[in-house]
Order: C-alpha cells, then sequence, then structure tokens
C-alpha cells in the first residue's frame, strides 16, 4: 500500500446503482480493499430513479457525505461541474502504480466519460446492447445463419415462438429506464436519430423513428412472440428470464449474456451465442447504443486520496478480467481482446464490434427529463394503447417544451 497523505477513515460511502454487474465489486473487491487498508466500502446500491435522485440532492447541495460516485454516460452534462477532472485523478493514480496502465483503458470509454472537454470519472464499465440467441432453439427451426435484417429477425422469433413454455422474443417492458436500451437499437437501425441539442431540432418522432418502435412493438402486440410477464421486467428480469428459458432471443446488455450462460446459475447455461444487431433491410444498417459507467471523486469529498485508491484498485487488470465473471463489461483492451476471454465469454468481440458504430446515450443535462415522457411513449405503445405514431408525436411535443424550458435551440 502507498503512503497517502490523508487520515484513515472507517469507511468510504460509494454511491451507485443496483445493477447485477456489482458482485464482484461488491463481493470480492471491497473485502479485499479492507483487508489490505482496514477501511470498509459502504456500498448504497439504489435503482436508476432513486440513484439519479440522491446523487443530484447531495452533490447539489455541496455534501462531502459521498466519497466514490458512480455515474452513467447521460448523466455527464449535469454532474462534470461537481466532480474532480479525471485525467489528474489517472495521473496520481499512475504516479502511485505505474502498473495500471491509463494507455490500456479504450479510448472511447474515455470520452464517453469527458463532457464539456472535462474527463468526470475513471471508466469501470463500458457496454452496448447486442444481439443473444439460443442457437440449439434456431438450428430446430432450420435457421443456419444469425438474423440480419427486420424480416429475418422476425421470422425467428416466430419460429422459435412456442407459449405459454416459451416465447420467442424477451423485453425489457416496463416503464422505467431499461425500456429506452430494450427499444432504442431499432429506431438507430432505422436510421432514425433523438434530438439535436445544439439546434433544438426533434427527430424522434419521424418515419425512420416510427417504423423502429412499429418493428419493436408488432413482435408484442402483432405476433404475440413476447412472454406477457415481461411488461414488468427491467434490468435483472431480463437476465432472470434467459437464466430461465422464458424466451429464445433478446436485445440487452453485452455481457448479461455471461450470467444467462453460467450453467451453475442458468437453466440454459452453455447454449447462449451472441450477434450483432440486425440493419432494418441490410447488415450494414445495423446500430446500436453505446452506454457505460464510470468512478468518480466529487470535489467535496474529503476522503479523496482514500477514494481514489479505491479507484485504482477495483480498475486494476486483475479485478476487471475478474469481474467479467460475472456480469462487467470492463473498458480495459487488454482484458475485452485477450484469446482466452474471447474464447470463454463469446460477446467481447461482437461488443468491440458494435461500439466501433454505436451511438452514444445523450449526455445533454436535460436528457434526465427528456427521458421521462419517452418512456411513457414507449410504454403506451407496447401496450397496444397508442399507435408508434401518435406515441412517438406525444414524446415530440413535450419534448418541444422541455428543450424550450432548458434554452436549448434558442439564439
Amino acid at each position: 500500500m502507498p503512503a497517502l497523505a490523508q487520515n484513515k477513515p472507517e469507511k468510504l460511502i460509494y454511491v451507485g446503482d443496483n445493477g447485477p454487474w456489482h458482485y464482484v465489486m461488491v463481493d470480492e473487491v471491497g473485502p479485499a480493499f479492507k483487508k489490505e487498508t482496514g477501511i470498509e466500502i459502504d456500498f448504497t446500491l439504489l435503482p436508476v430513479d432513486p440513484w439519479n435522485a440522491k446523487l443530484k440532492a447531495e452533490l447539489s447541495a455541496g455534501s462531502d457525505g459521498i466519497d466514490i460516485v458512480q455515474w452513467s454516460v447521460g448523466m455527464a452534462g449535469w454532474i462534470s461541474p461537481f466532480m474532480d477532472d479525471h485525467e489528474e485523478v489517472a495521473a496520481k493514480i499512475v504516479k502511485r502504480d505505474p502498473e495500471w496502465d491509463w494507455g490500456d483503458f479504450l479510448g472511447g470509454s474515455k470520452t464517453a466519460a469527458t463532457y464539456d472537454g472535462k474527463m468526470a470519472g475513471i471508466p469501470y464499465r463500458v457496454t452496448t446492447g447486442i444481439m443473444h440467441y439460443q442457437k440449439a432453439l434456431l438450428e430446430q427451426a432450420g435457421i443456419t445463419r444469425l438474423p440480419e435484417t427486420f424480416a429475418e429477425l422476425e421470422k425467428a422469433v416466430i419460429a422459435t415462438n412456442k407459449p405459454p413454455e416459451r416465447y420467442g422474443f424477451g423485453v425489457s417492458g416496463k416503464q422505467g429506464p431499461a425500456i429506452f436500451t430494450s427499444f432504442i437499437s431499432w429506431l438507430y437501425s432505422c436510421g432514425g436519430r433523438l434530438a439535436d441539442f445544439k439546434t433544438g431540432e426533434i427527430f424522434v418522432n419521424d418515419d425512420k423513428a416510427v417504423a423502429g418502435l412499429q418493428f419493436w412493438i408488432d413482435l408484442v402486440v402483432k405476433d404475440k412472440a413476447v412472454p406477457p410477464e415481461s411488461m414488468t421486467w427491467e434490468y435483472d428480469e431480463i437476465v432472470a428470464g434467459g437464466q430461465n428459458d422464458k424466451y429464445a432471443m433478446c436485445q440487452t446488455f453485452a455481457p448479461y449474456v455471461t450470467l444467462m450462460n453460467d450453467p451453475k446459475i442458468s437453466k440454459t447455461g452453455g447454449k447462449w451465442v451472441s450477434g450483432m444487431v440486425p440493419g432494418r433491410t441490410s447488415k450494414e444498417q445495423g446500430r446500436t447504443w453505446v452506454d457505460g459507467h464510470f468512478l468518480g471523486v466529487p470535489r467535496f469529498s474529503k476522503q479523496k486520496d482514500w477514494a481514489i485508491e479505491f479507484i485504482r484498485m477495483v480498475t486494476d487488470k486483475k479485478w476487471m478480467a475478474r469481474s467479467m465473471e460475472r456480469g462487467n463489461a470492463p473498458p480495459r483492451g487488454s482484458v475485452l481482446r485477450n484469446p482466452e476471454i474471447v474464447a470463454k465469454f463469446g460477446w467481447p468481440a461482437v461488443a468491440a464490434s458494435a461500439i466501433e458504430t454505436g451511438i452514444p446515450t445523450p449526455n445533454h443535462p436535460a436528457w434526465l427529463t427528456l427521458q421521462l415522457p419517452l418512456r411513457a411513449g414507449l410504454s403506451q405503445a407496447i401496450l397496444g394503447q397508442k399507435t408508434p405514431k401518435q406515441a412517438l408525436d406525444d414524446v415530440a411535443a413535450d419534448w418541444q417544451r422541455g428543450m424550450r424550458r432548458a434554452g436549448i435551440g434558442k439564439g
């Protein structure tokens, strides 16, 4: 352990979301850090909306009650002013531990951690949405190639749809944060966009966006190929649905298939393969979302040296590789490109390709507010309460008011 200037506290407060990928951090790194330093990591892990609300309330108030902040791409715009410059944090870590190797972190993960020229966190998780399939079910249906277009995917979904035993497709259909990641790849693969946060132009209800939503809800409403209970699913539930053989295929976070493929905890262990999101009419049109989580030290923390030491430890190569065992998607190139890891998990190479052409989650401060009407519109469409066009028109009208209030596009 390095000699640190600050007195040693009894604990450090970590605030983040409660995604299932925290297992190694909480169950292994936290205890290892306490063994080495005597400092306990107090993990406060919350559902997405309460997590955002807690961080916003405490950081806005200048509270020193949080030592390590976990934040995601979409939060960058509002959280950046409350965080230290993490290029400087990285330099401190390298000075303590030259083998930590800041250059090993993917350039895209550093870009995602940056807002308005300032890096506000050290990348811990960078992920994207890709397809996961039970390969044997496709083969039993006579499908020998992973779908590359919407039509091929819908054909595969229908062919493997065997309700109520098993459905063709799984979605995160609850009106919450996961519904965005469950849907948005289909909009992007139709060539759609959300909005231009500089000009104020809104695209979420144009023909391309409507086509993406129509395809997604047709799997539910027209084809009836989605488990009815998936209308209550978010992050944990889409994983559990795959583990319990509730569906044949889905589009979700790339590393979630690690948990679905583990025979110790999954009925379908070893049966899943991963592929790129199909394009609307050609493979090349396929696009998906890119997101990530970062670990940062807030400006107000009184335990910055020790917080940095925990970040150094949890992001080193050893623990980054270990975290893949329990569903994380580390941003280190040496880990994702390791041939043994690629052979074991399958998805890292697919995810790397998807990230190259993927579209990052909006990081403008207004995005936190604009997400809410979009979630509501998607929920109304998937439940059959509104047509895709009606739902997205209503979202666009709400966004127009919200962006005007935020001063977006004025002048």
